[in-house]
């Protein structure tokens, strides 16, 4: 329910971004200009932006967790298997 809930923050965080860094139709260079892009941007910027900022969860959650020692693990593995 927690990701659910970030993922709805960052997406209506992520269009109100996209929206701002958006030119005007009118006003907008090169392809930009084109209606069916600008509406392809508008709509494909946050989602890109979401699998960007989960990346960087995971990448943060990994670097803060602290790892443990190979011979950790076989001790909990065999503490587990003796159960």
């Amino acid at each position: 329910m927690l990701t659910f809930l970030f993922s709805c923050l960052f997406l209506i965080l992520n269009s109100a971004l996209i929206s701002k860094l958006m030119p005007p139709l009118e006003s907008a260079p090169g392809l930009l200009g084109r209606a069916g892009v600008n509406q392809a941007v508008l709509f494909v910027g946050p989602v890109i932006l979401i699998f960007l900022e989960w990346w960087l969860v995971d990448l943060v959650v990994a670097l803060l967790t602290p790892r443990q020692q190979p011979e950790s693990r076989d001790a909990d593995r065999e503490t587990r298997d003796a159960r």
